[in-house]
C-alpha cells in the first residue's frame, strides 16, 4: 500500500472548503460505496464484498481450464439482470469465441440476454488498442434504436494471448512490451472511470522458477505458478483474483479456490468454488 501524503492544517476557510482534486490517485480507488456487479453467486459476492467494483480494472488469473472464461461468460449474462442493467462488450483474443458455451448458460426463459452481449476479436495488441478507441465512441454515443442496454461491462479474455509472439527477451523488446502494458491499461482505466464501467481482464499463468520473487505466487495442479506478464502488468490492474485448483478433493474431483491476491478495498482471502453446467458457484465450508 502506498503511504498517504502528509496533510498540513490551514487556518483558511476557503482552503478547507476546497474540493479534492481528481488527480489524486487515492480518490480513484474503489470504495465500499462504488457500484458493483454481482458474479451471479451470493457466496462469491460475499468474498468480494458485493461483487466486482465499477471504475476499476479487475484481473482474473489462473491456469488453463481454471474457470476464467466461464466466469466471463457468466458475468456477460448477469450484467443485464443486475441493478447496473448493463450490456457487455466482450473482447476475445483466444479463438474461436465460445458461443456454444455462452448459449448453454442462457436461461430458456431469457434468450434476449444474448442481444446485450457485443463480441469482437482482438488478434494483436494493435487490434486491441483500436477496439478500445472504438469502444470509447460506442460508450459515449450508444445507438438507442437497437434497444440495447448501455455498456457498463468490458471483458478482455485474455491479455496474455496478445503477447505470446512478437516479443523477445531483449531489453529493447521488454521496454516496448511494458510500454504497451501501460497504454492498454491506461485506456481500460479511462473507460472504466469515465463511464463507470466494470472492466475484467483474464490472464494466464507461468511456472515459477526457483528463486524468482516479487509477483503473486500460488500452488495450482501441483505447480508453483504466477500470473503471466510479470510485475509490469501486475502494476497495471487494481484488483487481482487468482483461480487455483488441486486434485485432492473428494472422489478425485478437483478442489477449486478463488483468492483475492490484492485489492485496494479488500483483505486477502479466499473461498472454494465449483464449475457446473449452469455456471460458476461458490462452495460453503459445510458443503465440501
Amino acid at each position: 500500500m502506498r503511504p498517504a501524503a502528509a496533510t498540513h492544517p490551514s487556518n483558511s476557510s476557503s482552503h478547507r472548503q476546497q474540493e479534492p482534486r481528481a488527480a489524486n490517485p487515492l480518490l480513484l480507488l474503489p470504495s465500499s460505496r462504488a457500484a458493483k456487479l454481482s458474479l451471479g453467486c451470493p457466496i462469491l459476492d460475499r468474498l468480494l464484498s458485493g461483487g466486482l467494483p465499477a471504475a476499476s480494472v479487475t484481473e482474473i488469473a489462473g491456469e488453463s481450464a481454471s474457470g476464467k472464461t466461464q466466469l466471463c461468460l457468466q458475468l456477460a449474462l448477469v450484467a443485464p439482470l443486475s441493478p447496473m442493467s448493463s450490456s457487455c462488450l466482450f473482447l476475445h483474443s483466444d479463438l474461436p469465441f465460445p458461443l456454444r458455451r455462452l448459449r448453454g448458460l442462457v436461461p430458456q426463459s431469457r434468450p434476449d440476454l444474448l442481444d446485450h452481449v457485443l463480441v469482437a476479436a482482438a488478434h494483436s495488441t494493435s487490434d486491441l488498442l483500436s477496439l478500445l478507441s472504438r469502444a470509447q465512441h460506442l460508450l459515449t454515443h450508444p445507438n438507442d434504436s437497437l434497444r440495447r442496454l448501455p455498456i457498463r461491462l468490458i471483458l478482455l479474455d485474455s491479455i496474455a494471448s496478445l503477447f505470446r509472439a512478437d516479443f523477445d527477451a531483449t531489453p529493447a523488446d521488454l521496454r516496448r512490451r511494458s510500454a504497451l502494458f501501460f497504454r492498454i491499461s491506461a485506456k481500460l482505466k479511462e473507460l472504466a472511470h469515465r463511464h463507470q464501467c466494470v472492466v475484467v481482464v483474464t490472464n494466464q499463468v507461468v511456472d515459477v522458477v526457483e528463486g524468482e520473487a516479487g509477483n503473486t505466487v500460488e500452488w495450482s495442479s501441483g505447480r508453483r505458478v504466477s500470473p503471466a506478464l510479470g510485475l509490469a502488468w501486475a502494476n497495471c490492474v487494481n484488483t487481482r483474483l487468482f483461480l487455483t485448483r488441486d486434485a485432492d478433493g473428494p472422489n478425485g474431483c478437483s478442489r477449486r479456490r478463488m483468492k483475492v491476491a490484492f485489492a485496494p478495498h479488500l483483505p486477502e482471502r479466499a473461498c472454494e468454488f465449483a464449475i457446473r453446467r449452469d455456471g460458476v458457484f461458490g462452495v460453503e465450508p459445510s458443503e465440501r
